[in-house]
């Protein structure tokens, strides 16, 4: 093995990146910086603009006072919330399920919902939509452990037993910000 001739395939590949031109201080000057994503640039690096892989700025909780913070999310966010669990528990019987069609379209919008944010606010909003969809998820558990003695998370759940806890005030109170369950301060 030559280790003394990797670096030249290394140079070749930031020329590549770099357009072909042959200066190497600069070693992606040519790059578009339009097409990074979600991906955080040097750039972002250096002044402390964080992404997220979706691109959102904001949600490093790391030393973040908000990190842990409850705060009041749309009506819209807490539904679609309320609409995961609820199919997690008509589908998966209780557990996460394995379709990850469904797991990207709920980040993307999540994340969209986040940009709509302060970029202060955005990391507590995830917390609380977190804990929303923990609470909801706890109380159908308790719910359906309840009426069916002997349940597991993944056990076949009857859906009349889901029809009525998912009607259930104690658990759609928690979705109007009304929720005894989960401290919001809303």
């Amino acid at each position: 093995m030559r280790i003394g001739n990797n670096s030249q395939g290394i140079w070749q590949l930031l020329s590549r990146i770099n357009g072909g031109k042959a200066n190497m201080n600069m070693p992606f000057a040519g790059a578009k910086r339009s097409g990074a994503g979600g991906r955080n640039t040097l750039e972002d690096l250096l002044t402390g603009h964080y992404k997220n892989s979706h691109g959102v700025e904001g949600m490093c909780v790391t030393n973040n006072p908000n990190a842990r913070k409850i705060i009041k999310v749309s009506d819209e966010m807490k539904q679609r919330v309320f609409n995961s669990v609820k199919d997690a528990f008509y589908k998966y019987n209780g557990m996460s399920g394995d379709n990850e069609a469904e797991w990207e379209e709920m980040a993307q919008a999540k994340n969209n919902y986040y940009k709509t944010l302060k970029k202060e606010d955005r990391v507590a909003a995830a917390w609380t939509l977190g804990q929303l969809e923990i609470s909801i998820g706890r109380k159908a558990a308790s719910a359906v452990k309840e009426k069916v003695p002997g349940w597991t998370h993944g056990k076949p759940i009857p859906s009349d037993v889901l029809d009525e806890i998912f009607a259930d005030e104690s658990i759609t109170s928690m979705v109007s910000g009304e929720a005894k369950g989960l401290d919001m301060k809303i």
